[in-house]
């Protein structure tokens, strides 16, 4: 009965990770650029430094040496084009030696946002 049970387990993970990379809604790029965060703190209007870890066409994950609640609406700015777009916060951020790890969502997805082109969202490292 053991042997039955050890397939069960091991098929657990497998279907948490297909889970995760199907919530996933587009390819992730690693890729650093400067950005400003303009956001009211405390009912003033106040703009952080940031830099991106990681873009999609939805948003990015951003890295600050201030932390941001949960669902605060932002307005983020590309520091290269000055171009602006709405977004909020989607998630806990995540506190690291650099900084905190923010998770940002567009309001609407923003393909061209990031001035690249964004891999299909059925490539795989492994397809290289």
């Amino acid at each position: 009965m053991e042997s039955a049970a050890r397939p069960l387990a091991a098929a657990a993970p497998v279907k948490a990770a297909v889970s995760s990379q199907e919530r996933r809604r587009g390819q992730r790029v690693l890729l650093r650029i400067r950005a400003n965060i303009h956001v009211a703190l405390q009912g003033k209007a106040t703009t952080l430094d940031a830099a991106t870890l990681s873009v999609t066409p939805q948003g990015a994950v951003v890295v600050m040496k201030q932390n941001l609640a949960v669902e605060t609406r932002l307005v983020l700015e590309h520091g290269s084009t000055k171009q602006r777009v709405d977004c909020k916060v989607a998630r806990p951020s995540r506190a690291t030696a650099e900084g905190f790890h923010i998770p940002l969502e567009f309001d609407a997805p923003a393909p061209g946002f990031w001035k690249i082109n964004f891999p299909p969202s059925d490539w795989r490292p492994d397809d290289v």
